[in-house]
């Protein structure tokens, strides 16, 4: 393994902290990622956020692990509500220059501490995150695919504006200072929204090499989809239209940013044929920016979602749209 030194010959700690909510089947391949990273100066945090299943057995499997701390919480916050919670609460015990977020459903390759911290060594101080590419994983096929990121470097903040998630959730190596930055005492704090706020005051590097992979499974968050919507909501409320945002990007290219992810969600809504969100994500696009209207895509969904359900669903059938993924608090 490369010694990875700083110039007066340190080697920096790395803190990887891993939330887990009922994740019994992943967790323990989550944890041995991190502590088969080729970077030896790791501490793991292990979060567990109230588990009813066994992760809780799964994880006390290291708890004569010097390297690893497990921090254990009675009241349960599923991902997509009050996750952060507890995150927060491991960011705070964190003792790392870096830390790195792994969810308990995913998992490293070895290298990518080693390399992302490499890299840190070598760039100039104005760079508080490294980022790379990963894999994507379906649990039912067994296939691994690549999910290729934009690889920017240097201030990317309107860029992250623009073109929406620039970072995979699971693959940013970030300076501790930088949650100082942007403070750990607001709704998004431990989530992925972090990564955009911190850009509007650090630069961002990449090591341009696919080196974590996320799971898909029926369980994760990323099919919540009503679960997300709420919390992208609230980020736009908050943050995204907050004076220091609205001052450094202008209100034109946020409401082009907020459109653009309602329609987004409209347009799963619709596919899943929940047309109660589906018709509040359009119309929240059409709120913030009514030019939207002449989006094929945004009219599709809004005649779709004022049809009778058995006629949206025939035509969704019939192009071949319609999703196999169920909502299930949908009314239909």
């Amino acid at each position: 393994m490369i010694k990875i030194m700083h110039r007066d010959n340190t080697q920096p700690l790395v803190s990887i902290i891993i939330p887990c909510y009922n994740y019994e089947k992943y967790v323990e391949q989550s944890i041995k990622s991190a502590l088969e990273q080729t970077y030896e100066n790791i501490e793991v945090i292990v979060v567990d956020n109230g588990s009813t299943d066994n992760s809780l057995l799964e994880i006390n499997k290291f708890s004569n692990n010097k390297k690893v701390k497990i921090l254990k919480f009675k009241n349960n916050n599923p991902p997509g509500e009050n996750r952060s919670l507890h995150i927060v609460d491991a960011i705070n015990e964190s003792k790392g220059e870096y830390i790195s977020m792994l969810f308990a459903d995913d998992w490293f390759l070895p290298s990518k501490i080693e390399k992302q911290v490499n890299l840190f060594i070598e760039s100039t101080g104005s760079v508080g995150l490294v980022y790379c590419h990963g894999y994507g994983y379906h649990d039912k096929s067994k296939k691994k695919f690549k999910w290729k990121y934009p690889s920017e470097r240097g201030y990317v903040f309107k860029k992250y504006l623009s073109i929406g998630d620039l970072v995979m959730p699971i693959s940013p190596l970030v300076k501790k200072y930088c949650y100082d930055l942007i403070g750990l005492d607001n709704p998004w704090a431990g989530t992925e929204y972090d990564y955009f706020i911190m850009s509007q005051y650090v630069d961002f590097d990449f090591v341009d090499e696919y080196l974590c992979v996320m799971r898909q499974h029926k369980y994760n968050d990323a099919k919540n989809i009503i679960s997300v919507y709420n919390r992208v909501m609230k980020f736009h409320d908050i943050a995204l239209l907050s004076e220091n945002t609205i001052k450094r990007a202008g209100i034109f290219l946020i409401n082009k940013r907020m459109s653009r992810d309602y329609l987004g969600f409209g347009l799963d809504f619709v596919v899943r044929l929940d047309m109660k969100h589906g018709k509040d994500a359009i119309f929240n696009a059409l709120k913030v920016r009514p030019i939207s209207i002449f989006k094929p895509k945004l009219l599709a969904c809004l005649i779709l979602v004022f049809m009778p359900i058995s006629i949206s669903r025939y035509l969704l059938i019939k192009t071949k749209k319609l999703s196999s993924v169920p909502i299930n608090t949908c009314n239909w």
